[in-house]
């Protein structure tokens, strides 16, 4: 595998890039609204950005990293920080789990399609990971939606989440996407 970190990459509508101090507040703005916090497993938040700024920050720190791979997606046609994608390391396998989360002014018109699929034909060609191994809780069929049009394929099995903002666990519908040649997916 190679470290190349979150090189910018682009699409017709989109501009993915490391996040940058600027982007901060806006991502955590995002993250603080229920219907996109609810799934997203993230450590405790502050509602106060004065308390929440100390943990923003490391995380940036962190983000310039060669073996961090966050981007912010950013829209060309205003530059309007719409949200975040990312892969990271499994605690318990050798693949990667990838992440995201969209303003949900912006959900439903293909952006988060669009991003997905950029970064996982980076991560695959460039960085040569081998599969991509994830969840998605079953009461959020948006997410597992995007997985499959994405060609992630249902591994038959389920497990208990508990995300962070969440009082019980959740189920949620495991995932695989393993490398392959000439693999097609809906854009």
């Amino acid at each position: 595998m190679n470290n190349l970190g979150s090189k910018t990459l682009e699409t017709e509508r989109l501009i993915l890039r490391k996040t940058e101090e600027k982007d901060l507040k806006p991502l955590w703005e995002i993250l603080l609204k229920e219907d996109v916090s609810k799934y997203y497993l993230t450590s405790k938040m502050n509602q106060n950005w004065e308390e929440e700024k100390k943990w923003q920050y490391k995380k940036l720190e962190r983000a310039s990293a060669p073996d961090t791979y966050i981007w912010t997606i950013e829209r060309k046609e205003d530059h309007a920080i719409m949200g975040q994608i990312s892969f990271h390391d499994n605690e318990n396998s050798s693949s990667k789990d990838i992440g995201w989360f969209l303003d949900p002014q912006y959900q439903h018109q293909g952006y988060m399609t669009e991003a997905a699929n950029k970064v996982l034909d980076y991560m695959f060609m460039e960085v040569g990971i081998e599969d991509v191994d994830t969840c998605a809780a079953i009461e959020n069929p948006p997410s597992w939606k995007l997985m499959e049009r994405l060609g992630f394929q249902p591994k038959g099995t389920s497990r208990m989440v508990k995300y962070t903002l969440m009082d019980q666990e959740v189920e949620c519908k495991e995932y695989i996407y393993q490398k392959r040649e000439g693999i097609k997916r809906e854009i």
